[in-house]
């Protein structure tokens, strides 16, 4: 991670944003002290695969209600046409 002083940052800001849009982490400090980190900004997919869903999202339900309730909501079959009791029983603990 590189560090600059503030007046660094201020001479230098077009640089070092470009800097942290390719990646690099930077600190920057008043009287060597560390006040911020700049990082670049996390890419989120527009969308999520199945497994990666289940796997992340399904396994750490806040509701253990929720596998049911999707049941009433969606029908018999996901949109990937598997049946939605098969998906949920993955989930069940």
């Amino acid at each position: 991670m590189r560090e600059v002083t503030s007046r660094e940052f201020l001479k230098h800001i077009g640089a070092l944003l470009e800097s942290v849009a390719e990646g690099q982490r930077i600190t920057v400090t008043v009287r060597a002290r560390p006040v911020a980190e700049l990082v670049p900004v996390a890419r989120r997919p527009a969308w999520i695969s199945r497994d990666r869903f289940v796997r992340e999202v399904l396994h750490h339900q806040a509701d253990p209600g929720l596998a049911e309730d999707l049941v009433v909501l969606a029908g018999e079959t996901t949109d990937e046409g598997f049946p939605l009791l098969d998906e949920l029983d993955v989930i069940r603990v």
